[in-house]
């Protein structure tokens, strides 16, 4: 489909989905969210694609909700819905974002541009592994509006920060600046901006060139394994073992390295 607020672009087995609303600081309204939500849903049926990365375009990451866009709902996002109203929303729109990012089966890359805010920084959060640079902030923004983070930010901070430093950003709204981010190891990766793309896409394409299905499985098996316990984990293990063990990649993998090549994968 066609897309007016965001960006795609595919190339190398990579997906890059870029929001591309600068003049308002690449904030979110019920536009956005519409095509940001089929753009991920075709993005993670399409089995080309190795590596996914969702960055903004200008000085902004994504600055959260667009609530001077009357045009496009803004307007009425904190103040007019009903309570029915407002979780019909929340459940349809940010929510479905922060689950089709953590739930693409490609391993995902935020690179962090700039400022990440409320729901941004919830879908920075999303991927599993951030990049970023000296201009990235980030802010949960939310108790600002007097408003609860209903965009997955509660689950997802603390498994970033520690449960501490998270409920201190849900308490004040105090900025993270960028150090004190890959300190904590919200950023994987720091790096000078002017850097930024060239190293997050080295990454990337690091990354698209292994093999894609056991990738793939180890990713669902890291984030089943947060709830589990080492006995209720090794049976998918063993699993994802078996499985991989009967691919033609892993046959390549072996004939490469008896023929001291570079394997060249093909997802199968």
């Amino acid at each position: 489909m066609p897309y007016e607020t965001i960006l795609i672009e595919k190339k190398d087995h990579i997906a890059t989905l870029t929001l591309n609303r600068p003049e308002r600081l690449n904030a979110l309204n019920d536009q956005v969210f519409h095509e940001v939500n089929a753009a991920i849903k075709e993005i993670a049926l399409d089995n080309n694609v190795r590596v996914f990365i969702i960055t903004g375009t200008g000085r902004a990451f994504c600055a959260s909700a667009d609530v001077k866009d009357e045009r496009q709902g803004g307007d009425r996002l904190f103040s007019e819905r009903t309570a029915y109203e407002g979780m019909e929303f929340t459940r349809g729109n940010p929510q479905q974002v922060t689950l089709g990012l953590q739930k693409l089966p490609m391993p995902t890359i935020a690179m962090v541009n700039g400022l990440a805010v409320g729901t941004g920084f919830d879908w920075v959060l999303a991927c599993d592994i951030r990049v970023g640079c000296e201009h990235s902030k980030f802010m949960n923004a939310f108790i600002q509006m007097a408003l609860a983070d209903g965009a997955g930010g509660t689950w997802l901070a603390p498994k970033a920060l520690g449960i501490n430093k998270a409920l201190e950003l849900f308490y004040t709204g105090e900025w993270l600046e960028a150090q004190e981010a890959h300190r904590l190891g919200v950023l994987n990766r720091l790096v000078p901006s002017a850097k930024l793309s060239d190293e997050t896409m080295a990454l990337a394409k690091k990354i698209a060139e292994r093999a894609p299905i056991p990738q793939r499985l180890v990713k669902d098996l890291v984030y089943r394994g947060v709830n589990e316990s080492l006995e209720q984990h090794m049976p998918a293990a063993a699993a994802a073992v078996s499985l991989t063990m009967q691919t033609a990649d892993h046959k390549e993998a072996l004939d490469a390295f008896n023929a001291k090549r570079q394997p060249v994968f093909k997802g199968k």
